[in-house]
């Protein structure tokens, strides 16, 4: 039977953790145009809010307000802890019809003499928007509020930010997560496979497939149409995997069997797991297994009644019909 110690599975579970955001300000929600963002401290009303229908020209966006400055030099200011224990992926979108320094800083109180961190600069121009992200790997101290900070070079009037976003993340932290995790399959047929892999970190990662290969042999990996052994992500890329994979035909009718497939990082920092479990049936979608009076056999029906081969099911709801020495016996089952 397969076992994960509970010590493991505690010492693992933050690896499989998703990234957690604990800041997201899109500027849609009770804001009125041409006033400071709720929320936010702007004491001499630098930062303002406006609308324009259908402004953004970027994919994704969550609405039509966004904050906006027009002033030289302009800070705002909202309460947010930010602890030294944890790490952080600052990010937004900027626009500017000019240059701009933008600047995120992290500090103990709502003005400018306060703040203590500059957690990350960056140059907005071109007058088109762009995402800019930075993720933050040491943080000094504990602090209680987060600054935004612009300031213009010559010529610049206006800037603009939206979706302004904060999450807790690790600089390489990934997810494996499948279309379905379970099948039914006769000795010696062929798994198909897919899972969704998703770079939650801040960092671009190379992930490498490390199979089992207890129940199944002749193991392949396809990713964007090629087969592969190792792959590229992106930070917050998803790629689809498709796994072909084959049950060896010594594994016996009416056991359970799984496919565990180990994703590891090239730099050895973060691995993921994601497992396919296999209900081992006869050609004919039948399982026997033997009992202390007897056989018993396991039959599949859909909901129409029609039997139906358990090695070519759908996802969905089915009736097993279970015939033994003790009777006959029905129940509904996922699959």
């Amino acid at each position: 039977m397969k076992k994960i110690p509970l010590l493991l599975l505690l010492f693992l579970l933050p690896v499989f953790t998703f990234a957690s955001s604990i800041f997201w300000d899109s500027f849609e929600y009770a804001n009125h145009d041409m006033t400071s963002p709720i929320g936010w401290t702007c004491e001499d009303q630098s930062w303002l809010c406006g609308y324009l229908d259908k402004d953004h020209n970027r994919v994704p966006h969550s609405g039509d307000w966004y904050a906006f400055t027009n002033a030289n030099d302009s800070w705002m200011f909202m309460p947010l802890y930010i602890s030294s224990q944890l790490k952080y992926r600052f990010s937004g979108w900027v626009i500017s019809d000019g240059t701009y320094e933008l600047e995120f800083w992290a500090g103990t109180e709502d003005n400018a003499s306060h703040m203590e961190q500059l957690l990350f600069t960056v140059t907005v121009s071109g007058g088109q928007y762009e995402k800019a992200s930075a993720y933050i790997e040491t943080i000094a101290a504990d602090y209680a509020h987060l600054g935004i900070h612009a300031v213009a070079a010559e010529g610049a009037h206006h800037l603009t930010i939206d979706d302004i976003n904060v999450d807790m993340v690790a600089k390489y932290e990934f997810s494996a997560t499948p279309s379905t995790a379970y099948m039914s399959l006769s000795p010696g047929g062929q798994a198909v496979f897919r899972f969704d892999v998703h770079n939650l970190g801040y960092e671009p990662i190379d992930v490498i497939f490390s199979p089992s290969h207890e129940y199944f042999n002749n193991i392949h990996f396809t990713v964007e149409g090629a087969q592969c052994t190792t792959f590229h992500l992106e930070p917050d890329e998803t790629k689809q995997v498709l796994t072909e994979a084959t049950l060896l035909s010594t594994v016996p009718v009416g056991s359970t069997c799984w496919l565990d497939i180990m994703l590891v990082l090239d730099c050895n920092c973060a691995t993921s797991m994601t497992t396919l479990w296999v209900t081992v049936v006869d050609s004919d979608g039948v399982v026997e297994q033997e009992e202390t009076n007897g056989m018993r056999q396991v039959e599949l029906f859909d909901l129409t009644g029609k039997k139906v081969d358990a090695s070519r099911l759908k996802p969905g709801i089915y009736i097993e019909r279970t015939v033994s020495s003790q009777g006959v016996s029905s129940r509904k089952v996922y699959r």
